[in-house]
């Protein structure tokens, strides 16, 4: 039988318009019948420098005045759950913005809410939330272990807990006995600390994709190992879900696509995170527009790179990296990329189109209806 994943569709909040825009997305997607989960991403600001911000990029500047204006991620996940009764909601966060108490109980408070339909895919943070806030981001997988270590006390204790962790010490801690509904904890990102403390406390995994899984086979590669791991530590590997969140180009005119991977927004786009580690651009015979040792998530602040340093790395991001850094097409070539990683163990799959962003304002509010036909062919399955 083919694999059917879980769909989800990542909704963006944004300060600088009225609330009817994301309440009516959120009633779009939940009545659809093809999205099975609504993802919310809990970010302080945008990827973009503010000199790419610009009409001549995107139309969007003409009506928004920047890109960084990001309602609060939890605010909105509480909002939408309230609006689309029934639903299953996702949200993307890291372990360093929110202390494990604060967190863990708004964990539980919206696990309530939605009667256990929501899962919490958290990472170890990046530093353009963390730095110019007055967080380090160094401090980010201590902090997870902690959370994690934490939530687990929390949820499997009908007492007060005690626990002093790398930065955290929580001393006849209570929350009360009130855990009608477990949310699942998702882990989000990779690398060895990351992946023994995911499958040692979470629920599932998922993974910036072709970002980081750049294609099936590799994609299988590492799903094959984590089962592994899962079984060396006691765990059912069929207990525990691959998830893939993705970048993609929804349209059927393929020179609109085509043009799009020229835009410089998308083009920086390429540059930040068609490869999560840019080193991995050498595996296809590319060049990372970036010195050695530098990668996003440790290093990039959009505010603080010089205006030189972004023609430099735009001017060294190829088309050919662009291509490589997005799935793209009509919905259904995407759909059956898509499919691909689904054959392979990947259970849920999310998506986040940034064409619209780049688009005329009447072809990309087209935009959630190309989504919705992309997620109705991958939850077809293969014809």
């Amino acid at each position: 039988m083919p694999r059917v994943p879980e769909t989800s569709v990542i909704v963006f909040g944004d300060r600088h318009n009225p609330i009817e825009i994301f309440t009516d997305t959120i009633k779009a997607l939940a009545a659809s019948g093809v999205v099975d989960d609504l993802g919310m991403s809990d970010q302080m600001g945008g990827f973009f420098p503010p000199m790419l911000w610009t009409p001549e990029n995107t139309p969007v500047a003409e009506i928004l005045p920047d890109i960084d204006s990001h309602a609060d991620g939890q605010a909105m996940l509480a909002y939408a759950a309230a609006i689309a009764p029934g639903a299953k909601f996702s949200i993307m966060t890291d372990s360093i913005r929110r202390g494990p108490a604060e967190l863990i109980q708004s964990m539980l408070t919206v696990a309530n809410m939605t009667e256990g339909r929501v899962q919490y895919h958290i990472g170890g943070g990046e530093v353009k939330q963390c730095r110019p806030f007055g967080w380090k981001r160094s401090q980010g997988l201590a902090r997870l272990e902690d959370l994690f270590v934490l939530f687990h006390k929390v949820w499997n204790s009908n007492a007060p807990v005690d626990h002093e962790g790398h930065h955290t010490t929580f001393k006849n801690a209570w929350f009360g006995g009130a855990k009608r509904f477990r949310p699942k904890l998702w882990g989000l990102g990779g690398g060895p600390k990351l992946l023994d403390l995911v499958t040692t406390y979470c629920d599932g995994l998922s993974v910036a994709t072709p970002c980081v899984w750049a294609t099936p086979e590799l994609a299988g590669e590492h799903i094959a190992a984590i089962r592994e791991m899962l079984i060396g530590k006691a765990r059912d590997p069929d207990e525990f879900e691959f998830g893939i969140c993705c970048p993609v180009l929804l349209h059927d005119d393929a020179e609109v696509v085509d043009s799009a991977l020229d835009n410089p927004l998308i083009r920086w786009l390429a540059a930040v995170f068609g490869r999560v580690e840019p080193q991995d651009w050498v595996k296809v015979g590319l060049e990372s527009p970036w010195p050695a040792g530098w990668n996003y998530y440790m290093k990039l602040v959009p505010g603080d790179e010089p205006e030189s340093s972004v023609r430099d790395v735009l001017f060294k991001t190829s088309h050919a990296m662009a291509d490589l850094s997005t799935f793209h097409g009509s919905p259904s070539e995407v759909a059956a990329q898509l499919q691909r990683y689904v054959d392979v163990g990947v259970g849920w799959v999310q998506v986040i189109d940034y064409l619209p962003l780049i688009l005329p304002p009447e072809d990309g509010q087209k935009g959630l209806a190309r989504t919705l036909e992309m997620c109705t062919i991958l939850k077809a399955g293969p014809q």
